[in-house]
């Protein structure tokens, strides 16, 4: 049967795999060296979904992501660096960044600011869907407060940077008694910022033993996203007689 070649004369496969001892021969450069200050390397799209990007080097200066719809204006991006497992909208180091292009025009990296050296910039678009597992992440971050006897806690959850969330995956808040506790007509209330509602959450001012433990997990099947862009989210437990409080979360970051 006949064989199909493209431009560069490399066979066309279509959708069917890729089997070991297969190359390409492309002779076109897939790589730029961005050696000053707004210097870019560009990829025009064609119905592309994903965009690999490849950062190599020795410099010192930062590479942002960018995308452009109508092929003039261009708006930061965020990308997933796939060695560290976590969201960014710039990187200073090496790094191998996905990102989703579905829709745009063009994108490209930028040096948005530079100091010396060289970034080597690698970049290849596929028709394949990575958002798949770039959503799905696990949680890479945890925080834990724990405080002393009759002395209040407060859990935080430090400021993202710009553009940037938290996505709480779960907070377990535990409430110790180191003393003989007797009933009271209000509960004691944890209070929350910078999240949905900033929730308050209600603790039994029951009688209770010395030694007992009573707990509250907040968790569900999505993550909770914190309600403001880089501000810090935090979780308060006040100062309770007889009491100490432990507080632990699991989260992420992303836009």
């Amino acid at each position: 049967m006949a064989i199909l070649f493209d431009a560069r004369g490399n066979e066309f496969i279509g959708q069917l795999d890729v089997i070991t001892g297969s190359t390409n021969t492309d002779a076109r450069a897939s790589s730029a060296n961005l050696g000053a200050l707004n210097a870019e390397a560009l990829v025009d799209l064609n119905g592309h979904a994903t965009l690999m990007v490849d950062i190599r080097g020795v410099f010192t200066a930062t590479s942002v992501f960018e995308g452009t719809i109508d092929g003039t204006n261009y708006f930061t991006l965020m990308g997933y660096n796939v060695t560290t497992a976590t969201y960014v909208i710039g990187v200073t180091a090496l790094a191998q960044i996905a990102l989703n292009c579905a829709g745009y025009r063009r994108l490209r990296v930028r040096c948005s600011a530079f100091t010396s050296g060289t970034i080597v910039v690698t970049m290849r678009a596929t028709t394949a869907d990575y958002t798949s597992i770039i959503e799905r992440i696990p949680a890479t971050l945890g925080v834990t407060v724990t405080a002393a006897s009759g002395v209040a806690a407060t859990l935080t959850l430090p400021a993202p940077g710009a553009g940037m969330f938290q996505y709480v995956d779960w907070i377990r808040i535990e409430k110790f008694a180191t003393a003989v506790l007797t009933p009271a007509a209000a509960p004691v209330l944890v209070t929350s910022t910078n999240m949905p509602g900033n929730m308050t959450h209600n603790f039994a001012a029951d009688a209770a033993a010395q030694g007992t433990l009573m707990d509250k997990s907040i968790n569900g099947s999505m993550p909770i996203r914190a309600s403001a862009a880089n501000t810090a989210i935090t979780v308060v437990c006040p100062a309770t007689t007889g009491i100490i409080w432990r507080v632990n979360a699991s989260y992420r970051i992303g836009a």
